[in-house]
């Protein structure tokens, strides 16, 4: 072969490949750095290989028996191996064999619990139809011979069902389809459970009148008859309403009439007895500015002073609001304690008792009459109390047409506001129409006693009156126990009322202003007419403000009273400092310069009578004021607007060029005054 030949044979690139991996290797890239000949390396290397080689051979033939035993055990484990193979193909054939028969099985048992569930569901409504139509010995006799009792009740609600599958209308799965009505089987029985219904209907009427019975008897207590027998029965009435309407209506009827009659009665009997031991708190000549000849006793001609505010005084009645829910007065215990006791104690007693009854009875008919369809608990029950609720609204009526109690009536107004809340809060509204009228008959009737009040004032001839004295009239006494009453009991939080309220105390005011005013003309000096407002007025203030009340109302007596106060001040202190008085008013008014001679006159007086002066004065405001208050407040202005006037009086002294040193200073007067002041 020539060497083109040679080279043409050779690839290049593949020459390549194989240089740069020997480039690579460890032991060339050691060679090459050692600079060793490539070629004796490669000769060594050859001679290493055959060394081992032959080696290989060596050994190879020196284990040739080993090796030998070895292929011939492999040659075995191969046949041993096939035999296993040949055995498990066997085995797998055998295993789909079993497979195929399980799956057969799975699809036999698959189809077997379809049928047994079918049967099972049809079996299931079979039996829910048989229970449904069957009719046992033991329901008959439950239903034809036995007792109405709690035994009976779980008859009856079996027989209901009964019923109730006999009347559906449509079909369901219990009747496979069909409207149970219309199977053979159902109307085989339709006979017999309509002879069970008809019995069972009687059982209960007959049970149900028999309990309306011993409601009637005498002195029988309804709420635990209600509670104990009848509620416990109440399925009994839900049974006849749906399969005896007519029956059930029967029995509503004659229920509410027998209530009717019942709680007629109780409440009439429950009135007379309240009403004897009813002690009259006003009459009709009870008003503000009565005649003296109506204070009189039959059988003396003295003035009954008790008599004079007792109507009026608001005393401890007031204690009724704190006991607006407690329980009723009892008859047997108010006749053994000799109760005596205003109306309005005998009126939160009937509404107290009205109201338990009212709630009783409405729960009871909501609870025992649910079932029925269509049925409306709140007519029902004003069927029930129409009479009761006229009967109390007449009783009321009677006792208005002769109350001039305005007290009373507004603590009967306040009770029924309290009564209103308190059934708001039981959740029962069926007196709510009632207590709206109770109020509608006496608000009328207390603006009525208050104009009466308002007319006598206004009418009053005080020369009917009694004697016009210094101290209080019995009239403003009578007006100011009246008005702090009626301050005390007002609503004030409702406008409406507040306002008509107020209303008619001011034109009771206007009037007592008035009237005062008559009274003090029979006085025929200034000074007394002065002290006579002043002291009437006092009353009117000192009361409200005893029972510490804030009233706008009021506000214009104290007006009054201060007014009154300065022209009483103003009498007393040119009683006794008349030339004083006169000439600093007069000077002053003039604006001219002060006569000189007339001031050492005014000064000479003075200074000889100013102590007794003050001394007369502090007897004066003594004798003329009762109410030591209001005494010391009109002497503690009497001095402070002497010294007033006395300091202006000096003014004019100096004005008049006169001498100071036998005038009596401003500190002696204080010295005095403050020997007054510790006693105010």
């Amino acid at each position: 072969m020539k060497d083109e030949d040679v080279l043409e044979d050779i690839d290049f690139d593949e020459l390549d490949d194989h240089l740069e991996q020997f480039q690579q290797d460890d032991f060339i890239k050691e060679a090459l750095a050692k600079g060793v000949d490539l070629r004796q390396y490669a000769m060594q290397i050859d001679r290493e290989l055959r060394d081992v080689e032959m080696e290989s051979i060596t050994q190879y033939v020196a284990k040739s028996a080993d090796i030998v035993d070895l292929y011939n055990q492999v040659q075995s484990c191969d046949d041993i191996l096939a035999r296993m193979q040949e055995m498990l193909l066997g085995f797998q054939a055998d295993l789909g064999g079993i497979s195929d028969e399980i799956r057969h099985l799975q699809n036999e048992s698959i189809g077997m619990n379809i049928k047994l569930k079918n049967r099972r569901e049809a079996e299931e409504r079979l039996r829910v139809f048989l229970d449904q139509v069957y009719i046992p010995p033991t329901l008959i006799e439950g239903i034809d011979d036995g007792e109405v009792n709690d035994g009976f009740i779980s008859y009856l609600m079996i027989l209901n069902s009964k019923l109730t599958y006999a009347k559906q209308a449509e079909a369901d799965a219990s009747s496979l389809g069909i409207v149970p009505g219309t199977t053979p089987a159902v109307k085989q029985v339709e006979s017999d459970l309509e002879k069970l219904k008809l019995r069972a209907c009687a059982q209960i009427r007959e049970w149900l009148l028999g309990r309306i019975n011993d409601l009637k008897k005498p002195k029988t207590n309804v709420q635990i008859v209600q509670q104990t027998t009848l509620l416990k029965m109440k399925y009994a009435v839900s049974f006849l309403h749906d399969q005896a309407p007519s029956m059930a209506l029967e029995f509503r009827e004659t229920y509410a009439e027998t209530m009717s009659r019942i709680l007629f009665g109780v409440f009439k009997a429950y009135h007379t007895g309240l009403i004897k031991f009813h002690d009259e708190a006003a009459t009709r000549t009870d008003v503000v500015a009565v005649e003296e000849a109506s204070l009189k006793s039959m059988f003396s001609s003295r003035v009954n002073v008790n008599k004079q505010t007792n109507a009026f005084s608001l005393g401890d009645r007031d204690q009724i609001l704190t006991q607006a829910t407690a329980p009723p007065i009892m008859i047997h215990v108010a006749q053994a304690e000799n109760l005596k006791c205003p109306y309005e104690t005998i009126f939160r007693s009937l509404q107290q008792h009205l109201m338990n009854a009212a709630t009783s009875e409405y729960l009871f008919l909501l609870d025992f009459f649910h079932g029925a369809d269509g049925f409306r608990v709140r007519e029902f029950f004003l069927r029930i109390f129409a009479k009761t609720l006229s009967l109390c609204l007449e009783q009321l009526e009677n006792y208005l047409c002769t109350s001039f109690d305005s007290i009373g009536l507004l603590l009967m107004i306040r009770l029924t506001t309290d009564h209103k809340t308190l059934m708001a809060k039981r959740r029962v509204p069926v007196l709510d129409s009632f207590l709206d009228r109770v109020l509608l008959l006496l608000w009328p009737r207390y603006h009525a006693v208050i104009d009466l009040n308002v007319q006598s004032v206004l009418q009053a001839k005080p020369k009917k009156l009694g004697s016009v004295e210094l101290h209080p009239h019995y009239v403003t006494r009578r007006y100011a126990e009246l008005v702090a009453s009626i301050l005390t009991l007002a609503p004030m939080d409702d406008e409406a009322s507040g306002a008509t309220i107020l209303n008619g105390l001011a034109a009771l005011r206007d009037g007592l202003v008035l009237l005062l005013e008559k009274l003090s003309e029979v006085h025929k000096n200034s000074k007394d007419k002065c002290v006579f407002l002043i002291n009437n007025y006092d009353l009117v203030t000192s009361v409200v403000t005893e029972r510490k009340i804030t009233s706008d109302e009021t506000a214009k007596f104290d007006e009054l009273l201060m007014g009154q106060r300065d022209k009483f001040v103003e009498e007393e202190l040119v009683t006794w400092y008349g030339p004083l008085i006169t000439f600093v008013q007069q000077t002053e008014a003039k604006g001219v310069a002060p006569d000189g001679a007339k001031v050492d006159r005014i000064t000479k007086d003075f200074n000889a009578n100013w102590k007794s002066g003050i001394d007369k004065m502090n007897g004066n405001v003594m004798k003329f004021f009762s109410n030591f208050r209001n005494g010391m407040e009109i002497l503690k202005q009497v001095l402070t607007q002497l010294l007033l006037y006395y300091t202006r009086f000096l003014e004019l002294g100096k004005k008049a060029g006169r001498a100071t040193t036998e005038i009596v200073t401003t500190q002696e007067i204080l010295y005095e005054i403050k020997k007054y002041s510790r006693s105010f």
